[in-house]
């Protein structure tokens, strides 16, 4: 593990760490001080409109998101190794099949037919996370499906399957030592692409409105016309803004560091 990793690891940590004291120190469902009280000691970024504690609020949509995009994350890896790994081992009819419903998924715009279907199936996290992985899995399936082939085309599996080795086995015994690595990379940068499209959704108001979300803070800290011509700016709307910025792009470095470590060995 280099450097890079272990300073990413270690900055992810220290977050999970300071948004866990947020959880259990600082309610988030309830008013615990003044309306847009500014950041003090007891309220470390203020209140909002309600006089919810917004580090609090921050700190609960943290673990929400990470675990929308962990769900979502895991759903999409599964599928899309699953059907890369069978398009590019079966080859023919099934490939070209495969292969045509992944370019259709790459090829439709994501957002606009997320909050279509976001709309029509309701505001739940369940939906939130299938919605998400819907449109996750055909990059992953793209690329697996391209190193399948580059593997099946080595000597070591054209002769276990002289020897009549299955898929199955070809994949538990041969493959698998290239192709997981590739989905859980993969996966990660799924992770961090999940938590911002939640967010979108939150923001457009698709997402659950009693859940706690980075996007339904901001949307609802721009809503408050008063937020332009005062300074609860500042930690209203900042705040909530910077969490899903910072953490999104830790978790791409972490992903891309991961990337590299993995490629170079």
């Amino acid at each position: 593990m280099t450097k890079l990793l272990k300073l990413y690891s270690g900055v992810f940590v220290i977050l999970v760490i300071v948004f866990t004291i947020g959880v259990f120190t600082m309610d988030y469902t309830l008013a615990s001080g003044d309306i847009l009280e500014a950041p003090s000691i007891s309220h470390p970024c203020g209140t909002d409109v309600l006089g919810v504690d917004i580090f609090g609020q921050v700190s609960k949509s943290f673990f929400s998101s990470i675990l929308t995009g962990l769900c979502a994350a895991a759903f999409a890896a599964v599928l899309g190794g699953i059907l890369g790994v069978f398009s590019g081992y079966m080859g023919g009819k099934v490939d070209t099949i495969i292969s045509f419903v992944i370019n259709i998924f790459l090829s439709v715009p994501q957002l606009p037919v997320m909050i279509l279907i976001g709309a029509f199936l309701g505001q739940s996290r369940s939906n939130i996370i299938l919605i998400v992985a819907f449109f996750s899995w055909a990059p992953i399936a793209k690329i697996i499906r391209a190193r399948t082939i580059d593997i099946k085309g080595s000597g070591y599996l054209k002769m276990a399957e002289r020897y009549g080795g299955k898929l199955g086995y070809l994949f538990r015994t041969h493959m698998y030592r290239d192709i997981i690595p590739l989905i859980i990379i993969n996966g990660l940068f799924v992770v961090g692409k999940a938590i911002i499209e939640e967010s979108s959704l939150a923001f457009l108001g698709l997402a659950d409105p009693t859940a706690r979300s980075w996007g339904l803070m901001i949307n609802k800290a721009l809503s408050y016309t008063g937020v332009y011509f005062t300074d609860y700016w500042k930690w209203w709307l900042m705040t909530p803004l910077l969490c899903l910025v910072c953490v999104t792009v830790l978790l791409r470095l972490f992903a891309k560091e991961y990337e590299r470590i993995m490629l170079t060995d």
